[in-house]
Protein backbone atom coordinates (compact mmCIF):
# COMPACT_ATOMS: atom_id res chain seq x y z
CA UNK A 1 0.00 0.00 0.00
CA UNK A 2 2.51 2.37 0.71
CA UNK A 3 4.54 1.55 -2.43
CA UNK A 4 1.28 2.92 -4.25
CA UNK A 5 0.84 5.63 -2.60
CA UNK A 6 4.68 6.67 -3.34
CA UNK A 7 4.17 5.70 -7.25
CA UNK A 8 1.23 7.90 -7.47
CA UNK A 9 2.97 10.87 -5.84
CA UNK A 10 6.18 10.51 -8.18
CA UNK A 11 3.39 10.72 -11.08
CA UNK A 12 2.55 13.87 -9.72
CA UNK A 13 5.25 15.37 -9.81
CA UNK A 14 6.94 14.28 -12.78
CA UNK A 15 3.90 15.80 -14.90
CA UNK A 16 3.07 18.98 -13.65
CA UNK A 17 0.31 19.86 -15.96
CA UNK A 18 -1.35 17.18 -14.21
CA UNK A 19 -1.15 19.68 -10.60
CA UNK A 20 -1.95 22.73 -12.73
CA UNK A 21 -3.31 24.17 -15.94
CA UNK A 22 -3.48 26.83 -17.69
CA UNK A 23 -6.14 28.77 -17.48
CA UNK A 24 -8.47 30.07 -20.29
CA UNK A 25 -8.19 33.74 -19.82
CA UNK A 26 -6.91 35.69 -16.68
CA UNK A 27 -10.63 36.18 -15.91
CA UNK A 28 -11.44 32.72 -15.06
CA UNK A 29 -8.38 32.15 -12.78
CA UNK A 30 -8.94 32.33 -9.05
CA UNK A 31 -6.30 33.73 -6.82
CA UNK A 32 -4.98 30.44 -6.48
CA UNK A 33 -4.99 29.02 -9.31
CA UNK A 34 -3.15 32.63 -10.54
CA UNK A 35 -0.47 32.05 -8.02
CA UNK A 36 0.37 28.76 -8.66
CA UNK A 37 0.43 29.79 -12.15
CA UNK A 38 2.70 32.47 -11.78
CA UNK A 39 5.31 29.88 -9.55
CA UNK A 40 5.17 26.81 -12.08
CA UNK A 41 5.49 27.96 -15.67
CA UNK A 42 3.54 25.43 -18.27
CA UNK A 43 5.80 24.40 -20.85
CA UNK A 44 4.81 26.68 -23.60
CA UNK A 45 6.21 29.30 -21.36
CA UNK A 46 9.33 27.55 -20.02
CA UNK A 47 10.32 26.72 -23.72
CA UNK A 48 10.13 30.57 -24.95
CA UNK A 49 12.27 31.68 -22.55
CA UNK A 50 14.78 29.15 -22.65
CA UNK A 51 14.61 30.22 -26.36
CA UNK A 52 15.69 33.73 -25.81
CA UNK A 53 17.84 32.75 -23.92
CA UNK A 54 20.00 30.85 -26.26
CA UNK A 55 20.00 34.17 -28.48
CA UNK A 56 23.85 35.48 -28.51
CA UNK A 57 23.66 38.67 -30.90
CA UNK A 58 27.53 38.29 -31.91
CA UNK A 59 27.18 34.45 -33.18
CA UNK A 60 26.28 33.37 -36.64
CA UNK A 61 23.14 31.60 -35.10
CA UNK A 62 21.22 35.14 -34.29
CA UNK A 63 18.86 35.33 -36.71
CA UNK A 64 17.67 31.73 -36.66
CA UNK A 65 17.44 32.19 -32.81
CA UNK A 66 15.53 35.11 -33.11
CA UNK A 67 13.59 34.35 -35.38
CA UNK A 68 12.41 30.59 -33.20
CA UNK A 69 11.82 32.69 -29.85
CA UNK A 70 9.40 35.20 -31.95
CA UNK A 71 7.45 32.71 -33.83
CA UNK A 72 7.23 30.86 -29.92
CA UNK A 73 6.26 34.04 -28.19
CA UNK A 74 4.06 34.73 -30.89
CA UNK A 75 1.86 31.64 -30.19
CA UNK A 76 1.21 32.04 -26.95
CA UNK A 77 -1.65 33.34 -25.23
CA UNK A 78 -1.76 36.95 -23.78
CA UNK A 79 -2.18 35.53 -20.50
CA UNK A 80 1.18 32.94 -21.34
CA UNK A 81 2.78 36.38 -23.03
CA UNK A 82 2.13 37.96 -19.13
CA UNK A 83 5.04 35.38 -17.77
CA UNK A 84 8.02 35.89 -20.18
CA UNK A 85 9.92 37.68 -17.66
CA UNK A 86 12.95 38.51 -20.04
CA UNK A 87 10.63 39.79 -22.86
CA UNK A 88 12.50 43.20 -22.62
CA UNK A 89 15.47 41.01 -23.67
CA UNK A 90 13.83 39.86 -26.85
CA UNK A 91 12.78 43.15 -27.52
CA UNK A 92 16.34 44.36 -27.01
CA UNK A 93 17.81 41.67 -29.80
CA UNK A 94 15.15 43.08 -32.21
CA UNK A 95 16.40 46.46 -31.89
CA UNK A 96 19.66 44.89 -32.61
CA UNK A 97 18.31 43.54 -35.81
CA UNK A 98 17.13 46.43 -37.21
CA UNK A 99 20.69 48.10 -36.39
CA UNK A 100 22.66 45.02 -37.84
CA UNK A 101 20.14 45.13 -41.40
CA UNK A 102 21.05 48.82 -41.40
CA UNK A 103 24.87 48.56 -40.75
CA UNK A 104 24.53 45.33 -43.71
CA UNK A 105 22.84 47.42 -46.06
CA UNK A 106 25.63 50.39 -45.78
CA UNK A 107 28.25 47.58 -46.30
CA UNK A 108 26.29 46.49 -49.94
CA UNK A 109 25.75 49.69 -50.53
CA UNK A 110 29.49 50.96 -50.62
CA UNK A 111 30.40 47.71 -52.17
CA UNK A 112 27.82 48.29 -55.13
CA UNK A 113 29.02 51.62 -54.98
CA UNK A 114 31.60 51.11 -57.98
CA UNK A 115 31.64 49.60 -61.25
CA UNK A 116 33.34 46.23 -61.29
CA UNK A 117 34.62 47.23 -64.85
CA UNK A 118 36.19 50.44 -62.75
CA UNK A 119 39.37 51.03 -62.41
CA UNK A 120 38.88 51.46 -58.72
CA UNK A 121 36.85 48.72 -57.51
CA UNK A 122 39.80 46.55 -56.47
CA UNK A 123 40.43 49.26 -54.23
CA UNK A 124 36.76 49.53 -53.57
CA UNK A 125 36.43 45.78 -52.60
CA UNK A 126 39.38 45.57 -50.69
CA UNK A 127 38.32 48.82 -48.11
CA UNK A 128 35.02 47.24 -47.96
CA UNK A 129 36.53 44.04 -47.24
CA UNK A 130 38.31 45.63 -44.68
CA UNK A 131 35.02 47.00 -43.28
CA UNK A 132 33.16 43.69 -43.30
CA UNK A 133 36.22 42.10 -41.30
CA UNK A 134 35.13 44.61 -38.73
CA UNK A 135 31.66 43.09 -37.86
CA UNK A 136 31.05 40.54 -35.53
CA UNK A 137 29.18 36.76 -37.38
CA UNK A 138 25.98 37.99 -36.12
CA UNK A 139 26.67 41.40 -38.17
CA UNK A 140 28.06 39.57 -41.10
CA UNK A 141 24.63 37.46 -41.25
CA UNK A 142 22.90 40.24 -42.55
CA UNK A 143 24.93 41.02 -45.84
CA UNK A 144 23.34 39.20 -48.65
CA UNK A 145 24.77 36.22 -50.20
CA UNK A 146 25.98 37.77 -53.37
CA UNK A 147 27.63 40.52 -51.32
CA UNK A 148 29.62 38.14 -49.13
CA UNK A 149 30.62 36.12 -51.98
CA UNK A 150 32.69 38.94 -53.48
CA UNK A 151 33.85 40.22 -50.08
CA UNK A 152 35.39 36.90 -49.20
CA UNK A 153 36.38 35.58 -52.61
CA UNK A 154 40.37 36.19 -53.55
CA UNK A 155 40.12 39.45 -56.12
CA UNK A 156 42.90 40.90 -58.64
CA UNK A 157 43.19 44.29 -59.63
CA UNK A 158 41.75 44.85 -63.30
CA UNK A 159 45.11 46.19 -64.39
CA UNK A 160 48.37 45.69 -65.46
CA UNK A 161 51.66 47.32 -65.31
CA UNK A 162 52.02 47.15 -69.05
CA UNK A 163 48.45 49.20 -68.79
CA UNK A 164 49.33 51.51 -66.24
CA UNK A 165 52.57 52.28 -67.93
CA UNK A 166 51.05 53.18 -71.02
CA UNK A 167 48.18 55.20 -69.75
CA UNK A 168 51.09 57.19 -67.66
CA UNK A 169 52.83 57.53 -70.80
CA UNK A 170 49.53 58.77 -72.63
CA UNK A 171 49.02 61.57 -70.46
CA UNK A 172 48.86 65.30 -71.88
CA UNK A 173 48.55 68.20 -69.80
CA UNK A 174 46.77 69.68 -73.08
CA UNK A 175 43.68 67.39 -72.74
CA UNK A 176 40.67 68.26 -70.92
CA UNK A 177 40.79 65.37 -69.61
CA UNK A 178 44.06 66.20 -68.06
CA UNK A 179 43.23 65.77 -64.02
CA UNK A 180 41.02 62.62 -64.68
CA UNK A 181 44.04 61.19 -67.01
CA UNK A 182 46.26 61.77 -63.30
CA UNK A 183 43.80 60.65 -60.98
CA UNK A 184 42.80 57.23 -62.81
CA UNK A 185 46.67 56.72 -63.72
CA UNK A 186 47.18 56.89 -59.60
CA UNK A 187 44.28 54.61 -58.64
CA UNK A 188 45.33 51.95 -61.04
CA UNK A 189 49.00 51.80 -59.39
CA UNK A 190 47.95 51.99 -55.78
CA UNK A 191 45.70 49.32 -56.87
CA UNK A 192 48.74 47.08 -58.53
CA UNK A 193 50.50 47.81 -55.69
CA UNK A 194 48.06 47.24 -53.08
CA UNK A 195 47.99 43.41 -54.75
CA UNK A 196 51.53 43.07 -55.36
CA UNK A 197 55.04 45.39 -54.90
CA UNK A 198 55.51 45.96 -58.58
CA UNK A 199 58.36 48.37 -60.15
CA UNK A 200 57.42 50.67 -62.96
CA UNK A 201 60.62 51.36 -65.28
CA UNK A 202 63.14 53.69 -64.78
CA UNK A 203 61.35 57.52 -65.26
CA UNK A 204 57.83 56.32 -65.07
CA UNK A 205 56.75 57.38 -62.13
CA UNK A 206 58.64 60.73 -62.43
CA UNK A 207 56.10 61.27 -65.00
CA UNK A 208 53.30 60.75 -62.85
CA UNK A 209 54.25 63.12 -60.27
CA UNK A 210 55.46 65.75 -62.33
CA UNK A 211 51.96 65.49 -63.93
CA UNK A 212 50.45 65.78 -60.66
CA UNK A 213 52.34 68.76 -59.41
CA UNK A 214 50.84 70.09 -62.63
CA UNK A 215 47.06 69.50 -61.54
CA UNK A 216 47.97 71.13 -57.95
CA UNK A 217 49.47 74.29 -60.33
CA UNK A 218 46.28 74.30 -62.31
CA UNK A 219 43.73 73.97 -58.97
CA UNK A 220 45.67 77.26 -57.12
CA UNK A 221 45.72 79.35 -60.66
CA UNK A 222 41.76 78.72 -60.89
CA UNK A 223 40.90 79.35 -57.66
CA UNK A 224 42.53 82.31 -57.56
CA UNK A 225 39.94 83.52 -60.53
CA UNK A 226 37.43 81.92 -58.41
CA UNK A 227 37.59 84.46 -55.67
CA UNK A 228 37.77 87.05 -58.13
CA UNK A 229 34.70 86.34 -59.26
CA UNK A 230 32.85 85.83 -55.91
CA UNK A 231 34.28 89.42 -54.89
CA UNK A 232 32.55 90.62 -57.72
CA UNK A 233 29.59 92.93 -56.57
CA UNK A 234 26.79 94.93 -58.35
CA UNK A 235 27.32 97.56 -55.79
CA UNK A 236 30.74 97.96 -55.22
CA UNK A 237 32.54 96.74 -58.34
CA UNK A 238 32.91 98.87 -61.37
CA UNK A 239 33.97 98.03 -65.14
CA UNK A 240 37.06 97.80 -64.04
CA UNK A 241 36.98 95.40 -61.63
CA UNK A 242 34.57 93.28 -64.00
CA UNK A 243 37.22 93.40 -66.89
CA UNK A 244 40.46 92.08 -64.65
CA UNK A 245 38.25 89.16 -63.71
CA UNK A 246 37.33 88.46 -67.41
CA UNK A 247 41.29 89.14 -68.28
CA UNK A 248 42.56 86.67 -65.53
CA UNK A 249 40.16 83.94 -66.84
CA UNK A 250 40.72 83.88 -70.32
CA UNK A 251 44.30 83.78 -69.27
CA UNK A 252 43.97 80.15 -67.68
CA UNK A 253 44.49 76.96 -70.10
CA UNK A 254 41.40 75.29 -71.22
CA UNK A 255 41.98 72.80 -68.30
CA UNK A 256 42.33 75.22 -65.96
CA UNK A 257 39.41 77.09 -66.81
CA UNK A 258 37.08 74.30 -66.42
CA UNK A 259 37.55 74.55 -63.03
CA UNK A 260 36.37 77.57 -62.24
CA UNK A 261 32.96 77.09 -61.26
CA UNK A 262 30.73 80.30 -60.90
CA UNK A 263 32.55 81.61 -64.84
CA UNK A 264 28.55 81.83 -64.86
CA UNK A 265 28.59 84.95 -63.10
CA UNK A 266 31.87 86.32 -64.54
CA UNK A 267 29.16 86.26 -67.67
CA UNK A 268 26.34 87.84 -66.11
CA UNK A 269 28.95 90.80 -65.49
CA UNK A 270 30.74 90.59 -68.90
CA UNK A 271 26.84 90.88 -70.69
CA UNK A 272 25.42 93.75 -68.90
CA UNK A 273 23.34 92.29 -66.41
CA UNK A 274 23.72 94.27 -63.07
CA UNK A 275 24.18 98.27 -63.44
CA UNK A 276 27.52 98.90 -61.89
CA UNK A 277 28.80 101.92 -60.23
CA UNK A 278 31.35 104.12 -62.10
CA UNK A 279 34.68 104.53 -60.58
CA UNK A 280 34.10 107.99 -59.00
CA UNK A 281 31.03 106.78 -56.91
CA UNK A 282 31.56 103.75 -56.02
CA UNK A 283 30.22 103.42 -52.29
CA UNK A 284 33.34 103.35 -49.82
CA UNK A 285 33.27 99.83 -47.80
CA UNK A 286 33.88 101.86 -43.71
CA UNK A 287 36.52 100.51 -42.00
CA UNK A 288 35.16 99.15 -38.74
CA UNK A 289 37.50 99.01 -35.39
CA UNK A 290 38.04 95.09 -33.81
CA UNK A 291 37.70 96.33 -30.41
CA UNK A 292 34.32 97.86 -30.63
CA UNK A 293 31.78 97.35 -28.11
CA UNK A 294 29.44 94.25 -28.77
CA UNK A 295 25.63 95.33 -29.51
CA UNK A 296 23.69 93.90 -25.92
CA UNK A 297 26.88 93.15 -24.10
CA UNK A 298 28.45 95.03 -21.49
CA UNK A 299 31.36 96.87 -22.38
CA UNK A 300 34.09 98.28 -20.26
CA UNK A 301 35.07 101.76 -21.29
CA UNK A 302 39.13 102.73 -21.88
CA UNK A 303 40.30 104.61 -19.19
CA UNK A 304 43.32 107.77 -19.88
CA UNK A 305 42.59 110.43 -17.29
CA UNK A 306 39.85 111.55 -16.17
CA UNK A 307 38.06 110.10 -19.64
CA UNK A 308 36.58 107.01 -20.49
CA UNK A 309 36.66 106.05 -24.09
CA UNK A 310 34.38 103.80 -26.18
CA UNK A 311 33.74 102.93 -29.64
CA UNK A 312 30.57 100.96 -32.04
CA UNK A 313 31.08 100.02 -35.26
CA UNK A 314 28.08 101.46 -37.67
CA UNK A 315 27.48 99.12 -41.02
CA UNK A 316 24.95 97.28 -42.39
CA UNK A 317 26.50 94.61 -41.51
CA UNK A 318 26.36 95.36 -37.53
CA UNK A 319 22.81 94.17 -35.31
CA UNK A 320 21.25 97.18 -34.93
CA UNK A 321 18.55 96.09 -32.69
CA UNK A 322 20.66 95.62 -29.58
CA UNK A 323 21.69 98.94 -27.28
CA UNK A 324 25.46 99.07 -25.87
CA UNK A 325 25.69 98.99 -21.78
CA UNK A 326 29.27 101.28 -21.79
CA UNK A 327 30.49 101.10 -17.66
CA UNK A 328 33.20 103.01 -15.95
CA UNK A 329 35.08 102.94 -12.63
CA UNK A 330 33.56 106.14 -11.79
CA UNK A 331 30.38 105.09 -10.67
CA UNK A 332 29.08 106.28 -14.12
CA UNK A 333 27.19 103.87 -16.91
CA UNK A 334 26.64 104.93 -21.04
CA UNK A 335 23.50 103.70 -22.16
CA UNK A 336 23.30 103.82 -26.33
CA UNK A 337 20.36 103.05 -27.96
CA UNK A 338 19.76 100.39 -30.91
CA UNK A 339 21.46 101.85 -33.84
CA UNK A 340 18.36 101.41 -35.91
CA UNK A 341 16.96 104.85 -33.85
CA UNK A 342 20.59 106.52 -35.03
CA UNK A 343 19.94 109.60 -37.00
CA UNK A 344 23.12 110.03 -38.72
CA UNK A 345 23.37 108.13 -42.26
CA UNK A 346 26.58 107.74 -42.71
CA UNK A 347 29.03 104.62 -42.03
CA UNK A 348 32.10 103.76 -39.63
CA UNK A 349 33.43 103.95 -36.02
CA UNK A 350 31.10 105.46 -33.74
CA UNK A 351 33.40 107.16 -30.83
CA UNK A 352 32.10 107.67 -27.27
CA UNK A 353 34.43 109.42 -25.11
CA UNK A 354 32.82 110.62 -21.14
CA UNK A 355 34.89 112.99 -19.08
CA UNK A 356 33.91 113.86 -15.55
CA UNK A 357 35.95 116.65 -13.68
CA UNK A 358 34.57 117.34 -10.45
CA UNK A 359 30.85 118.19 -10.89
CA UNK A 360 31.05 118.34 -14.26
CA UNK A 361 29.75 115.81 -16.79
CA UNK A 362 30.90 116.19 -20.68
CA UNK A 363 29.88 113.55 -22.79
CA UNK A 364 30.83 113.33 -26.96
CA UNK A 365 29.68 111.11 -29.01
CA UNK A 366 30.35 111.42 -33.19
CA UNK A 367 30.68 109.17 -36.51
CA UNK A 368 33.71 110.06 -38.49
CA UNK A 369 34.07 113.25 -36.57
CA UNK A 370 30.74 114.42 -36.61
CA UNK A 371 28.08 114.43 -33.57
CA UNK A 372 25.37 111.31 -33.65
CA UNK A 373 21.63 112.24 -33.38
CA UNK A 374 19.23 109.77 -32.01
CA UNK A 375 15.50 109.11 -32.01
CA UNK A 376 15.88 107.46 -28.98
CA UNK A 377 17.31 108.66 -25.67
CA UNK A 378 21.53 108.35 -25.01
CA UNK A 379 21.02 107.61 -20.89
CA UNK A 380 24.12 108.67 -18.70
CA UNK A 381 23.66 107.05 -15.52
CA UNK A 382 25.42 108.32 -12.30
CA UNK A 383 25.30 106.55 -8.65
CA UNK A 384 26.11 107.55 -5.40
CA UNK A 385 24.30 111.24 -5.70
CA UNK A 386 21.80 112.69 -3.21
CA UNK A 387 18.15 112.28 -4.01
CA UNK A 388 17.96 116.09 -3.77
CA UNK A 389 20.96 116.84 -6.63
CA UNK A 390 20.12 118.35 -9.57
CA UNK A 391 21.70 118.54 -13.11
CA UNK A 392 21.98 121.07 -15.66
CA UNK A 393 23.26 120.97 -19.09
CA UNK A 394 23.87 124.13 -20.98
CA UNK A 395 21.98 124.67 -24.37
CA UNK A 396 23.36 126.08 -27.75
CA UNK A 397 23.24 129.52 -26.81
CA UNK A 398 25.76 128.62 -23.65
CA UNK A 399 22.84 128.87 -21.04
CA UNK A 400 22.18 126.53 -18.40
CA UNK A 401 19.14 125.53 -18.62
CA UNK A 402 17.69 121.95 -16.44
CA UNK A 403 18.73 118.70 -18.09
CA UNK A 404 16.42 115.94 -18.70
CA UNK A 405 16.79 113.51 -15.94
CA UNK A 406 15.41 111.13 -13.68
CA UNK A 407 16.31 109.61 -10.71
CA UNK A 408 15.89 106.14 -9.64
CA UNK A 409 17.45 104.93 -5.89
CA UNK A 410 20.47 106.38 -5.71
CA UNK A 411 20.90 106.43 -9.45
CA UNK A 412 20.63 110.03 -11.82
CA UNK A 413 19.70 109.00 -15.16
CA UNK A 414 20.58 111.82 -17.78
CA UNK A 415 18.16 111.04 -20.92
CA UNK A 416 19.99 113.10 -24.27
CA UNK A 417 19.48 112.53 -27.84
CA UNK A 418 22.68 114.53 -28.51
CA UNK A 419 25.85 115.01 -27.13
CA UNK A 420 26.37 117.49 -24.47
CA UNK A 421 28.05 118.86 -21.38
CA UNK A 422 26.35 118.45 -17.77
CA UNK A 423 26.50 120.07 -14.49
CA UNK A 424 25.60 118.28 -11.25
CA UNK A 425 24.25 120.69 -7.97
CA UNK A 426 24.69 119.15 -5.23
CA UNK A 427 21.87 120.16 -2.68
Amino acid sequence: MKNKKRWALLSLVAVPSLLYSAPASADDMTGHAKTAYIYNYNANVSNVMQLINNINNTTATFQANLEAALKAYNALTETEKQYVTNYSTLSAHQQTRVSYRKLAAKIEEKLNSVESTSINYYQNVIETRDWYNTLNAAQKSYVSASAQKILTSYITPNTSVDKVVNKIRLINSSRLTFHKDVADARAELNALRKFSNVSLPVGIEQLLLDAEQLVVKDKAAAKEVENAITALSPKTSTVQDVQVAKTAFEALTPVQQQLVPNVWTLVDFVQGKYTLPTKDNVPKTPVLSDNAAIPGKTTEMTKSKNTYKAKINVAKSEIDTERFILTTKDNMTIIIPPLYTLVNEDEGVMDIQVTKKANRITFQATLNKIPVTFDANMEIIIEGLSASSSIVHSNEFGKRVPADFIVSGNRHIIQTTSPGSFQIIRN
